[in-house]
C-alpha cells in the first residue's frame, strides 16, 4: 500500500500526474508543435518570391543557425544571399555567397552563388569619373568565375560583363588623360594615352585615345605625325561619330590658317569623345 504521508512520494505523484495532463493537452492540440527546417526555409521561400526581403532573411537565417544538419541548410545558405541581393544590399550578399562556396562547395547552388559574388560587385560599380573599386573587383570575380567553371551556362554571361568593365575601366583611363590634356599637361596626357593603348586595346578607348596623341601632335607642330594618326585610325575605326571628327580635323590643316575658326580656349582638345552614360 502506498504511504501517501511520504513527502517524496507525493512529489512523485504531482510530477506523474501532470504529465498526465501535458499529455491529454497535446493529444487535444493544446501544446505548439515544434517547427523545423521545413517549415522556416518555406516560410522563406514564400517571402523571397513576393519580395519581403527582411522577412525572408529572418527565416532563412533560423534554417543555417539552428538546423546545420539539415539537408536544406545550403539551399537556406543561397536564398539568404538572395534575399540581402534584392534588397541592394550588395554587400552583405556577397559575404553570404561567399560563405555558401566555402562552406557548401558541392552544393547545387555553388556555382550560381560565385557568379553572384560578381554580381553584386558589378551593381555597385560607379560612374567612369568616380573610384572605380567595385569594377576591378567585379572583373576579378568574373574571371575568377570562368576559371574555376569551364562550360557553365553563365559564362556567355560572364564574358559580356567582362567586357562591360574593361569599357568601364578604360574609360577611366582615358577621361584621366583627357584632364592632362584639356588641362595642357601634354606629357602627362600623352603617357596617360599610350596606357590606354597598352591596357584596353579591346575597348572602344583603344581609338579614341590613337585619335587624341593625333591631336597632341598638332599641338606640338607635328602636323604630319597628325595626319598619319588620324589616318591610321580612320582605317580601322567603324564609329561614325570618330570618323566624322577626324575628317574634320583632317580638313581643318589643309586649311589656310587666316580662315581656320580657332576655339576661344586653345588649349582645349577639339570635339572631344562625348562621355559615356552609365550603365
Amino acid at each position: 500500500m502506498t504511504n501517501l504521508g511520504v513527502p517524496g512520494t507525493r512529489t512523485a505523484l504531482i510530477i506523474f500526474a501532470a504529465a498526465l495532463a501535458a499529455a491529454g493537452c497535446a493529444r487535444k492540440g493544446g501544446i505548439t508543435t515544434l517547427k523545423g527546417a521545413d517549415y522556416f526555409y518555406g516560410e522563406c521561400q514564400r517571402h523571397l518570391e513576393t519580395g519581403r526581403h527582411l522577412e525572408a532573411i529572418e527565416h532563412c537565417q533560423r534554417v543555417v543557425s539552428n538546423f546545420p544538419g539539415s539537408a536544406l541548410v545550403a539551399d537556406a545558405q543561397y536564398a539568404l544571399a538572395e534575399s540581402y541581393f534584392g534588397m541592394e544590399d550588395y554587400v552583405s550578399a556577397v559575404f553570404e555567397y561567399q560563405r555558401l562556396v566555402d562552406s557548401y562547395p558541392s552544393s547545387e547552388w555553388a556555382v550560381r552563388a560565385q557568379f553572384q559574388i560578381g554580381e553584386s560587385y558589378y551593381k555597385q560599380m560607379r560612374r567612369a569619373e568616380l573610384d572605380q573599386t567595385e569594377t576591378y573587383q567585379a572583373l576579378t570575380s568574373f574571371r575568377r568565375f570562368l576559371d574555376d567553371n569551364p562550360g557553365s551556362a553563365l559564362t556567355d554571361e560572364a564574358e559580356a560583363r567582362i567586357v562591360t568593365c574593361r569599357e568601364r575601366l578604360g574609360e577611366k583611363e582615358f577621361l584621366s588623360a583627357r584632364l592632362y590634356h584639356r588641362q595642357g599637361h601634354l606629357e602627362a596626357a600623352r603617357i596617360t594615352y599610350d596606357d590606354v593603348l597598352k591596357s584596353y586595346p579591346d575597348t572602344r578607348w583603344y581609338d579614341e585615345a590613337r585619335a587624341q596623341l593625333g591631336d597632341l601632335a598638332r599641338r606640338e607642330g607635328d602636323l604630319d605625325e597628325a595626319r598619319r594618326r588620324w589616318r591610321a585610325v580612320l582605317e580601322v575605326t567603324e564609329d561614325q561619330r570618330l570618323r566624322e571628327r577626324l575628317e574634320g580635323w583632317l580638313a581643318e590643316l589643309e586649311t589656310p590658317e587666316d580662315q581656320l575658326q580657332v576655339p576661344a580656349d586653345p588649349l582645349e582638345p577639339r570635339e572631344g569623345p562625348p562621355e559615356a552614360s552609365e550603365e
